[in-house]
């Protein structure tokens, strides 16, 4: 799977002067730079509103949780899209807002205030049964079978070695 490709602001800055002076389609756009129309009809939503600010890149950006609420019930209210709401707050991914849209709607406001001392991702806690004897023993077996494996690839790859050394030396002779 391909990551995300990123664009210079530059870049950003003359596709959306091709939609908007040039007075070309987004699709055609899109086609010339190997860029799909989405991303280049976002771009010039962001220009518009935003201007030069709209293209710039925010990365591990921090929205308050009165941010948050704003723009959901801004959302509802003026019945925008998640790109309408998207482009109006700034927001760069449409994915984040569905993601508060489900923790309002499950905890309210107080859900999307991420408390301090919680990790933002974090680990699941592993619970140790206590093991029978027999799958202590089942387990100490299989780790000694791999074990044994492994030493004898070893072995055999050290006398492949000695053997191949030997056939050097003796055809050097």
């Amino acid at each position: 799977m391909k990551g995300k490709k990123k664009y210079s602001v530059l870049f950003r800055k003359e596709a959306v002067d091709q939609v908007i002076h040039d007075k070309r389609s987004v699709f055609k756009v899109g086609q010339d730079l190997g860029v799909d129309k989405s991303l280049i009809r976002k771009w010039v939503l962001l220009y518009q509103k935003h201007g030069i600010m709209g293209l710039m890149p925010i990365s591990n950006r921090e929205y308050p949780p009165a941010f948050k609420v704003k723009a959901i019930e801004t959302m509802r209210k003026k019945s925008l899209s998640l790109l309408e709401t998207c482009i109006q707050f700034n927001i760069r991914s449409p994915g984040s807002l569905v993601k508060w849209i489900a923790l309002y709607d499950e905890k309210g406001s107080e859900g999307l205030a991420r408390k301090q001392s919680e990790p933002k991702f974090p680990m699941a806690k592993r619970i140790k049964k206590p093991k029978t004897k027999e799958e202590e023993l089942l387990k100490e077996l299989a780790s000694l079978r791999a074990e044994n494996a492994y030493l004898k690839k070893l072995h055999a790859l050290i006398q492949a070695d000695k053997e191949k050394e030997e056939k050097r030396k003796s055809s050097r002779n």
